[in-house]
This record gives C-alpha cells, structure tokens and sequence, in this order.
C-alpha cells in the first residue's frame, strides 16, 4: 500500500524527527534548539509502512501489545519498534 505524504506526515507524530516537518525555519525551543533548515524529514520520501510492536526501553519480554502500523523509520524517546517476536 502505498501512502501520500501527507498520510506519511500524520504517522510522523511522536517521532523525534518530526520537527523537520515543520518545515524550514521552525524552531521548538527558542534559543535552545536550531532553526530547521529542511522542509521535510529526510527520512521521509522513503518511509514504508510497517506493522510493529512499541515497546517501552524500561520494560522486559515478554512483550504482550499488539503489533501496530507504523513507519519504517518511526523513532520515539524511551520506546523502540521491534518486528520480531520473541
């Protein structure tokens, strides 16, 4: 299945790089982050979806929820995607 970018942008929430979605000149944080210059994520045109399990980096398997889709290059802080069972 393939998805438009702007479906693509939709699952970009949550994501560390999301911010480059904002296109060029956003800032997060004032003075504390640095203005994007991009307009897109780079990881963007090449995204796929994927069917993964979030998982959080504090807990242990066995890992119990149910796999999700998701972008291939999907990156939150504190959780990992894994495609393998185990």
């Amino acid at each position: 299945m393939t998805l438009s970018k702007s479906d693509k942008k939709k699952l970009c929430l949550g994501c560390r790089n999301n911010r480059y979605n904002m296109g060029a000149g956003f800032v997060e944080r004032p003075s504390v982050d640095a203005v994007v210059t991009v307009n897109e994520c780079w990881h963007l045109a090449e995204a796929k979806l994927v069917l993964r399990r979030r998982v959080s980096i504090s807990q242990v398997p066995p890992w119990t929820q149910p796999k999700t889709k998701t972008l291939s290059c999907k990156s939150e802080p504190g959780y990992v995607y894994t495609e393998h069972e185990r």
